[in-house]
């Protein structure tokens, strides 16, 4: 309920959510947005999907979520036109990437999501983050930290690996 409360001086602005849910065969993305009537969805992306873009086995590990919300964050961009303007990083690397420190004053503010996770336990490396990790280097904006990324330790205050 939280997630889709609105501030009164915003007045029917659509507050975007980035849902994932992981089934036992397969990864589902999707970009929802709450109204009256219902929940109405921008984009979608599956993980069934992947074998036409080359990734033919293992639709549920961590790297298919990963490409799953690559898929689904440059599919929205190239819907709003904003594909052009946000280019996303150009190699995974894994290091962390934050598209509104990229953008500069002039341009367009970066499209901002906040991550429905769901029922799932939101644990250090869940399949869930992979998805947000690869949407927000698609360019997307997805308030996060890196607290919730494999490799991560508590004692050392950063990641491992």
């Amino acid at each position: 309920r939280r997630m889709v409360l609105q501030d009164k001086n915003k007045y029917n602005a659509p507050k975007y959510r980035f849902v994932c849910r992981v089934t036992s065969r397969k990864i589902i993305c999707q970009l929802v947005y709450a109204t009256i009537r219902g929940d109405r969805v921008e984009a979608e992306a599956l993980s069934s999907e992947l074998p036409s873009y080359g990734i033919k086995a293992g639709l549920t590990n961590y790297s298919a979520a990963y490409c799953t919300g690559l898929l689904l964050g440059r599919r929205l961009l190239k819907k709003l036109e904003m594909d052009k303007s946000i280019e996303g990083v150009k190699e995974a690397t894994g290091e962390e990437y934050h598209v509104e420190e990229e953008m500069g004053e002039e341009e367009r503010r970066p499209f901002k999501c906040l991550l429905d996770v769901g029922i799932v336990k939101a644990t250090n490396g869940n399949r869930v983050f992979g998805a947000m990790k690869g949407a927000c280097d698609a360019g997307l904006h997805i308030p996060h930290s890196t607290k919730c990324f494999p490799g991560y330790n508590k004692n050392d205050g950063d990641k491992e690996g």
